[in-house]
């Protein structure tokens, strides 16, 4: 039978090319090296190196397997890397990737209350973009993610949480503050905070928010994220559409936030690697998340009636 400690030797005599080298790597004698091997050749049942004026030439039999022992040992130093990553991040804790918006506003409160089930608990937060939140998920470099909604992915479930009404920003002195509501049409050659997309999943927002190809705003600066473009609007670069959870940030910086018209609705959502596997401290995280989206006062943000994994 095959054992791993003769494929180890196999590998480290491959990669350094001679039994001197393998002995180093592997911190044992050259005449472990050689009945290791001896008895590898003996379980496979062919040879897998030809001695030739003092060298080992690997046969044609030895350069497939290695292929074949590659292929295996890769997946096994993935373990090791993620058992590294997992004792260097303290695996009793909670990794949380939340987008850099929700972690100002929404995030707060739902530590605040989970930290009561959980005091003392350690909590690393990744404050990431919405793209990178989709690989650590997929990645299982993350426990748990508050974000918006994304088209479904493998290895991800998503589970409502809240549901967001669109805002435009601008500041406190601009003709258009004095509206209660800003229609689309109020965008036309207005100076305008635009949308970078973050990854191929996203789509144009001036297709989502503005299909009517007649109302053209001067897009003065574009931009990935919403903390950003509000503080463009506080520098007075334009106006901007965004999202609720950041306006009470900048609100004392001068802007000032109205309702948008649009049958679009911000989506938030608490995202799992798809395991099937929760700890109890990620049920914790889920049920701190809810409560939250249930008792809190957002404004201009509404809790999901129903709470299902989608």
């Amino acid at each position: 039978m095959i054992r791993f400690r003769q494929v180890e030797a196999f590998r480290c005599l491959m990669v350094t090319g001679t039994s001197v080298g393998a002995a180093r790597r592997m911190h044992i004698t050259q005449p472990a090296i050689s009945r290791l091997i001896a008895d590898l050749e003996a379980d496979l049942g062919f040879r897998l190196f030809n001695r030739t004026k003092g060298r080992l030439e690997p046969t044609m039999a030895a350069v497939r397997f290695y292929r074949a022992v590659e292929e295996n040992f890769l997946g096994l130093e993935r373990l090791r890397q993620a058992a590294e990553t997992i004792r260097q991040e303290a695996s009793e804790g909670l990794t949380v990737a939340c987008q850099p918006v929700l972690s100002t506003g929404l995030l707060p409160p739902i530590l605040r209350e989970f930290l009561k089930r959980r005091p003392g608990l350690p909590v690393k937060i990744d404050t990431v973009n919405s793209p990178e939140i989709l690989v650590r998920l997929q990645e299982l470099k993350t426990d748990i993610a508050v974000c918006q909604a994304f088209p479904p992915l493998a290895g991800i479930e998503m589970e409502p949480l809240l549901e967001g009404n669109v805002l435009c920003a601008m500041p406190a002195s601009h003709p258009l503050a004095k509206k209660e509501m800003i229609v689309p049409e109020d965008l036309h050659e207005q100076d305008v905070i635009g949308w970078l997309p973050e990854g191929p999943l996203s789509r144009g927002m001036e297709e989502v928010y503005l299909p009517d190809r007649s109302i053209r705003p001067r897009y003065t600066i574009r931009t990935h994220t919403s903390h950003t473009r509000y503080a463009m609007v506080a520098s007075g670069f334009g106006i901007s559409i965004v999202e609720p959870f950041a306006a009470p940030v900048w609100l004392p910086h001068g802007v000032v936030v109205r309702p948008f018209q649009t049958e679009v609705r911000y989506q938030y959502v608490l995202a799992y690697p798809s395991t099937g596997i929760r700890s109890d401290i990620a049920h914790d995280f889920r049920e701190a998340a809810l409560t939250v989206a249930r008792e809190h006062d957002f404004g201009h943000v509404t809790r999901k009636d129903s709470a299902q994994p989608v």
